[in-house]
């Protein structure tokens, strides 16, 4: 599978540390993208989302046999559990780690599907100039629960108080609940966008079909402006950006 891949992160204007972070990698049979935006304050953030991505990424690599649609879904599901334990059982370690936890949204790409698992409002995007962008996961806040039960306007969801709040996160809880899932059969997409939120409350949608769609552009300058986008609306968050184009 050629695909192009690119994983960029900023600490962006804002914060003093970045909880944020993410990992792409492929071998001869499959392609892995992961972002994860730690919580927690004074650095617990960044561990909870390191320990994340090494638990994941060290199981990805020892997998030596390829996937299937039913394998792809129980390894998906597999390391994220696993990820959880490691990040809760660090959490009671000391009270400087308490209720640390974090997001990730994670893609497995194989030949005929992509396999998407998200927790929290990491988001996974899809485009092609056919079909657009289109987003690919539902974020677990409360602002969204607002919204789907028909509380708040999609307006009013843009810019409510309370919009950071999560539902869902992993390593808070012993064991790990409510893991969204979706496949998109055929792979009928022209790249992949997985992002923290630092990235999709700065930038629109139109802005990232617009650079998306630069041909005259590699996959790295594309991550590259986008979190320059980010930065110059403001950067008011950590921002990264991991992206795979075919």
């Amino acid at each position: 599978m050629d695909f192009k891949l690119a994983c960029l992160t900023d600490i962006g204007k804002k914060r003093k540390n970045n909880e944020d972070m993410g990992y792409v990698s492929k071998n001869s049979h499959a392609t892995l993208l992961l972002v994860c935006d730690g919580m927690g304050g004074h650095k617990k953030g960044e561990i909870a989302s390191k320990l994340i991505v090494d638990s994941i990424s060290n199981d990805f690599k020892k997998r030596k046999i390829g996937f299937n649609p039913v394998s792809v879904k129980k390894f998906s599901k597999i390391v994220l559990k696993k990820a959880n334990k490691t990040v809760h059982k660090k959490s009671l370690e000391n009270n400087e780690f308490r209720e640390m936890g974090s997001t990730a949204v994670m893609a497995i790409v194989i030949k005929d599907i992509t396999f998407i698992s998200s927790v929290g409002d990491s988001r996974c995007y899809s485009f092609s100039k056919t079909k657009g962008l289109k987003i690919r996961t539902n974020d677990q806040t409360y602002v969204e629960f607002l919204y789907e039960t028909g509380r708040i306007t999609k307006e009013e969801k843009a810019l409510h108080p309370q919009k950071n709040l999560l539902l869902n996160a992993v390593g808070i809880n012993p064991d790990l609940s409510n893991i969204q899932t979706r496949t998109i059969k055929n792979n009928d997409y022209s790249a992949l966008l997985l992002c923290s939120d630092g990235l999709y409350n700065m930038i629109s949608e139109e802005e990232m079909t617009e650079i998306l769609s630069n041909d005259s552009l590699s996959t790295n300058d594309k991550a590259k402006t986008m979190i320059n986008l980010a930065l110059s609306h403001g950067g008011s968050d950590n921002i990264t950006v991991a992206l795979m184009e075919k």
